[in-house]
């Protein structure tokens, strides 16, 4: 169904929404996808993402926290990402002892940036306010390559929610 995400052929990928009124999107890089990222009809806090190595949940935490719980497709806890009041940066930590900081570098950019302290600049995604895709650029870091799926999926599920808060706020 869908195709194994190869960082090393493969640096530029596109996050495409399936039209003005749907709430799933698809990740490719205009021959093959990758996975999607789907959200509940009637909650926008709650997405699933599937990729053909496997699926996760992302799911705020409780009803008004800052806080997104990772989970796999079995319901076990991966990690989190949280984000204090007024700060930009959102730092994500793993299970597996992984961090990395999801960040806008200006208030002015529509880039968004994961970068972690062990690997440096892992990816960057270019955001659109009305546009139905985003462009996703994978840098050559040592970053484990199992990651870089659920880094994608995460950090267009932040670019979404974050670009929401700025249409309604």
């Amino acid at each position: 169904m869908y195709d194994k995400l190869d960082i090393k052929k493969t640096n530029e990928l596109y996050l495409v929404r399936q039209g003005w009124f749907s709430s799933a999107y698809t990740l490719t890089d205009k021959v093959y996808n990758y996975g999607d990222l789907s959200y509940n009809r009637f909650s926008e806090c709650k997405a699933s993402a599937v990729t053909a190595s496997g699926g996760w949940t992302f799911k705020r935490e409780k009803l008004f926290s800052r806080t997104i719980l990772i989970t796999n497709e079995n319901g076990w806890l991966m990690g989190k990402i949280s984000c204090d009041w007024f700060d930009r940066k959102s730092l994500l930590t793993l299970e597996t002892g992984f961090q990395a900081e999801f960040y806008r570098p200006s208030i002015w950019s529509g880039q968004y940036v994961w970068h972690s302290q062990g690997y440096g600049k892992v990816m960057h995604i270019v955001s659109s306010p009305f546009c139905l895709r985003d462009t996703i650029h994978i840098d050559q870091s040592m970053t484990p390559p199992s990651l870089i799926p659920l880094l994608i999926f995460l950090g267009g599920h932040l670019t979404i929610l974050k670009r929401q808060s700025a249409v309604y706020s």
